[in-house]
């Protein structure tokens, strides 16, 4: 269902939908449409204030959006070449892995929404998000070696960056090219 709610002189229109989650969620698509998810015990009122109290994120990010350099959407590869690609770039980077103690791992594919990849390090998978056909290869590279690296580090936290920088270090150009990747048509 579709809100709109007044701010500072300022109008957020926002889609709302109520699921079976813990909290108020909010997502910000480059496009300019606003996501609001809560849990049906949760009031409109307590989703509005929310969204209130997000105004400054929301706008911000908005700007961001409108000022971002998007690419001309390519795909780069059949969806068979980039499974054979990601996983010829794991095995190229997985000897890095192997000496610091980590198994290889099972490599899965799926199409994600707001991720490039994910690991589970408990389970020892790696999974990577099919829409990554419409980036050039220096990008797959970069989540390639970035999930690898969570094996190490299973969180964001500055330990992680040190520990990609060695085995990627130009990782931030290569992530700031990944940013300017678009999915959607």
């Amino acid at each position: 269902m579709k809100r709109t709610i007044e701010t500072n002189n300022e109008t957020i229109e926002y889609d709302f939908e109520i699921k079976k989650v813990k909290n108020i969620n909010l997502r910000i698509y480059p496009d300019g449409k606003i996501s609001v998810s809560a849990n049906r015990w949760v009031s409109k009122r307590a989703v509005d204030a929310f969204v209130v109290s997000k105004a400054y994120l929301i706008f911000k990010a908005l700007e961001k959006y409108e000022t971002r350099k998007i690419l001309p959407r390519v795909q780069y590869y059949t969806e068979k070449e980039f499974v054979e690609l990601v996983k010829d770039c794991c095995q190229k980077v997985y000897p890095y892995f192997e000496k610091r103690g980590v198994g290889y791992p099972e490599i899965k594919f799926r199409k994600m929404v707001s991720r490039w990849g994910s690991c589970h390090p408990a389970k020892g998978i790696l999974t990577f998000n099919k829409n990554l056909i419409f980036a050039p290869l220096e990008c797959i590279e970069y989540v390639v070696m970035h999930e690898f690296t969570h094996f190490l580090q299973a969180n964001h936290s500055a330990k992680f960056y040190e520990e990609l920088s060695y085995i990627c270090p130009d990782y931030k150009e290569r992530r700031s090219k990944l940013r300017e990747v678009q999915i959607k048509e």
